[in-house]
């Protein structure tokens, strides 16, 4: 039987309760411009205490996935670090995880991770409604079966998890009151999203061998590309020339400063200490893996 969620509000401050237990925190209310509000954990607000108790750390992992592991902690670092990361209010319209998978790019890192999580034993319980048929994500209203997500887009499932960004509804407390609760729960989902986050770098790097060559390069050169390719900041004739300077480490980590200067200087300081275990592989185009 499907766990109900009592929203709690404290002014800007959003928890919940799963049958009549008690409060979690679940995120304060955050404007983005000048008309947009959405929920987040990972800004400094209420919550983000919460989200500290679930952080990503490499080491954690090292057993299942050996180096990759590693490889997407930097990353992990600068999106938030929390397996229950949050943020609803911008574009993106709902991102979640360490990761800060995004729900509105089509078959991209949320839909591929949300299509898994929907075939979990304990999917029952957090989001009866929804399947997975013919590989895409539906919503079952009785005999109905309405499809929420396609090739070419996902605004369905946008709007079930949030339907507008004028305000903070009821439908995306609760959407993201059952992805906190899931996640921390269930230690297989934590393993799932760290899963989907190494599929993720996995397919980053390989995009970005075949349009920058990285075949014997260095993991930590390749760490960077990755990380500016996840986030969007840099386009790759940008990446081009930076692997072509003098110093390409130094050369890379400058690319998309202007727009983001804080993402830079935090993967700056994630690499300080990880540097040195990365550059002891190079990328493979065919073994389509670090060697």
């Amino acid at each position: 039987m499907a766990i109900h969620f009592d929203i709690v509000r404290d002014g800007r401050h959003f928890s919940a309760r799963a049958d009549g237990g008690k409060a979690f925190a679940i995120a304060s209310k955050v404007r983005f411009g000048a008309e947009r509000f959405g929920l987040s954990n990972d800004r400094g607000f209420f919550g983000s205490e919460e989200a500290r108790k679930v952080l990503y750390v490499a080491t954690d992992f090292e057993a299942v996935h050996p180096f990759w592991c590693d490889f997407i902690e930097p990353t992990a670092i600068c999106e938030g670090q929390s397996f229950i990361s949050l943020n609803t209010f911008d574009r993106a319209r709902f991102t979640f995880g360490f990761g800060q998978f995004a729900a509105h790019v089509p078959d991209g890192d949320f839909i591929r991770w949300f299509r898994d999580m929907l075939q979990r034993p304990e999917v029952e319980d957090y989001f009866p409604n929804l399947e997975v048929q013919a590989g895409r994500i539906v919503k079952v209203e009785e005999a109905r079966v309405v499809p929420m997500e396609d090739s070419n887009s996902t605004e369905p499932l946008q709007l079930f998890l949030n339907p507008t960004l004028d305000d903070v509804e009821d439908a995306e407390v609760i959407a993201a009151a059952k992805l906190i609760h899931w996640t921390g729960h269930h230690p297989d989902v934590r393993l799932l999203q760290v899963q989907h986050m190494i599929n993720t770098a996995r397919r980053l790097v390989k995009e970005a061998d075949r349009r920058l060559g990285l075949d014997g390069r260095g993991a930590d050169l390749c760490c960077i590309v990755m990380d500016v390719r996840h986030q969007g900041r840099a386009r790759f004739d940008e990446l081009q020339a930076a692997l072509g300077a003098r110093k390409p480490f130094e050369a890379l980590l400058e690319v998309g400063g202007d727009g983001e200067p804080q993402r830079v200087q935090n993967l700056k300081a994630a690499l300080e200490t990880r540097r040195t275990k990365l550059k002891t592989r190079t990328w493979s185009r065919s073994a389509g893996d670090f060697v």
